[in-house]
């Protein structure tokens, strides 16, 4: 049970070893591309804390690289490296998370008033 836990069965991910990070040998549980998105989630709480707030459409825009990079590997244009992935997948982690926590705030003011 705590194996599972611990190499994060739980969350969804292909887990490919060729596109995950390896440390001192051990390949990490998740592929750099899905490590990153969650990166950008829990990176979220920190600009809450300090009121940053930014237009939807950024937030947004923020998903684009990881979509292009995506894409275009799946349809064999070319292949991506786990630099690559890591990044994009931050930026679309953060924007996601910045986009939905945005709308929500928007969404509570305008109830409130």
């Amino acid at each position: 049970m705590y194996e599972d836990l611990l190499k994060l069965r739980w969350i969804p991910c292909h887990r490919r070893e060729d596109r995950s990070f390896r440390f001192k040998g051990k390949v990490f549980p998740l592929c750099a591309r899905c490590t990153a998105i969650y990166l950008g989630y829990m990176t979220t709480p920190v600009f809450l804390m300090f009121s940053v707030t930014i237009p939807l459409w950024i937030s947004l825009a923020m998903s684009i690289p990881m979509i292009i990079d995506g894409y275009t590997q799946l349809w064999k244009w070319r292949e991506s490296n786990n630099t690559l992935r890591f990044l994009t997948g931050f930026l679309f982690g953060l924007g996601q998370a910045l986009f939905i926590s945005t709308a929500v705030l928007f969404l509570i003011t305008k109830i409130v008033q």
